[in-house]
C-alpha cells in the first residue's frame, strides 16, 4: 500500500471511530444574548477521550426569521496558535452572510478546551507532546479528533444545512481548515491563510529558532541530538501534515499567502497550494508578514457570497 492510501485509510478509521461515538454536549445561551436578530451560546462536550472540549456557536435568526423554510448554512471558524476563538463580535460578521457560526478553542491553547492527560494549559509545546510515542498521544491529533466530533453535534441541530458547511481559518486555523475540509466531504467551501503545519519533512532541518516550529529546535537538541528518533516522529507528523490533506480536498478553496512571512514560509505555503486538486484560488500579498491582511477579508466576504 502506498503512503497516500496508507494516510487516507488511516483517517477513513477515525472518521468512522467518530461516527459510532456516543455524544455528550451541553448548549447554554450566554448572559448577554438579549438580541432580536441574533443569538450567542456555550457549546461544551467530552470529547472521545472524555476531555472537556468547548465552542462558541452563533445562531442566526435574521436569517430563520427572513426565509423560515430555507436551511441554514454552517461556518467553522479556526484559531491561530497558540490563542482562542476569541471574541463573539469577530464571528457574529459571518452570521451577516447568512451563517450559523461555530468556533473551536483547541486544548490547552488560550482558550477553554482541557486536555484531559494535560490539565494544565501549556501554551506552547504542542507540536512535540507525544512526537516520540504514538500519535495518539500528540495534541494536534486529538484537536481533529475534536473538530469532527463538533461537526456531528452542530449539523444535528434543527434548521440547518448539514450539506453546505464553509471552514475559516488562518495559520493554525489555515491548516485546520483543510483538514476540516478534507474530512467532512459537506464541506463545500474552505478558506486557508498561510497554514501552519505543513511539509514537516522539509520543515524539520530548517534554522527554527526564531519562528512558530521553534519547539522542533528545542526538541532535537534535547531529545534528539544525532537524529537517531527522526525517522519515527516524521512518520507520526506525516498524518498531521496540512499538505497530506489536501489531496482528500473536493470543495472550493481560497488560499492566501503572505510573501515575506516567516513563521509559515511562502514555500512551504506554495506546496500546500500547489498540491489542492480541486477548484481553488490563490492571493498573494508580496508585502506582509505572518500578520492580519485587511484586503484577504475583501477576498473572504466575496467568496462566501459566491452561489455554490
Amino acid at each position: 500500500m502506498n503512503s497516500e492510501n496508507k494516510f487516507q485509510n488511516f483517517w477513513s478509521k477515525k472518521i468512522n471511530y467518530i461516527n459510532n461515538l456516543q455524544i455528550n454536549y451541553n448548549l447554554k445561551k450566554t448572559p448577554f444574548s438579549k438580541f432580536e436578530n441574533i443569538e450567542f451560546y456555550n457549546l461544551t462536550f467530552n470529547s472521545f477521550d472524555n476531555s472537556t472540549i468547548y465552542a462558541k456557536y452563533i445562531k442566526n435568526i435574521k436569517y430563520r426569521t427572513l426565509y423560515p423554510n430555507k436551511p441554514i448554512p454552517i461556518l467553522f471558524y479556526f484559531h491561530g496558535y497558540p490563542a482562542s476563538s476569541r471574541n463573539w463580535l469577530e464571528k457574529s460578521t459571518f452570521a451577516s452572510f447568512g451563517y450559523d457560526v461555530v468556533a473551536i478553542d483547541f486544548r490547552n491553547q488560550g482558550g477553554l478546551s482541557k486536555d484531559k492527560s494535560n490539565s494544565s494549559p501549556s501554551v506552547f509545546g504542542h507540536l512535540t507532546i507525544g512526537l516520540d510515542e504514538n500519535i495518539e498521544d500528540m495534541i494536534f491529533y486529538k484537536n481533529i479528533l475534536d473538530t469532527l466530533i463538533l461537526s456531528r453535534i452542530v449539523t444535528s441541530f434543527d434548521d440547518l444545512d448539514s450539506q453546505h458547511i464553509a471552514c475559516y481559518g488562518a495559520s493554525q486555523g489555515g491548516a485546520f481548515s483543510i483538514m476540516f475540509a478534507a474530512l467532512n466531504k459537506s464541506v463545500t467551501k474552505c478558506i486557508s491563510l498561510y497554514p501552519f503545519l505543513s511539509d514537516f519533512q522539509t520543515f524539520y532541518d530548517f534554522d527554527n529558532r526564531n519562528n512558530a516550529y521553534a519547539e522542533f529546535t528545542h526538541h532535537g537538541r534535547w531529545f534528539n541530538t544525532k537524529g537517531e528518533n527522526t525517522k519515527s516522529f516524521l512518520n507520526n507528523l506525516y498524518y498531521l501534515d496540512t499538505l497530506n490533506f489536501t489531496k482528500l480536498l473536493k470543495c472550493d478553496v481560497l488560499f492566501g499567502i503572505s510573501n515575506l512571512d516567516e513563521d509559515c514560509p511562502k514555500e512551504t505555503q506554495d506546496k500546500v497550494f500547489n498540491n489542492i486538486k480541486s477548484k481553488k484560488k490563490k492571493c498573494i500579498y508580496k508585502k506582509y508578514y505572518h500578520e492580519n491582511i485587511p484586503h484577504f477579508n475583501y477576498e473572504v466576504f466575496n467568496f462566501l457570497l459566491e452561489e455554490k
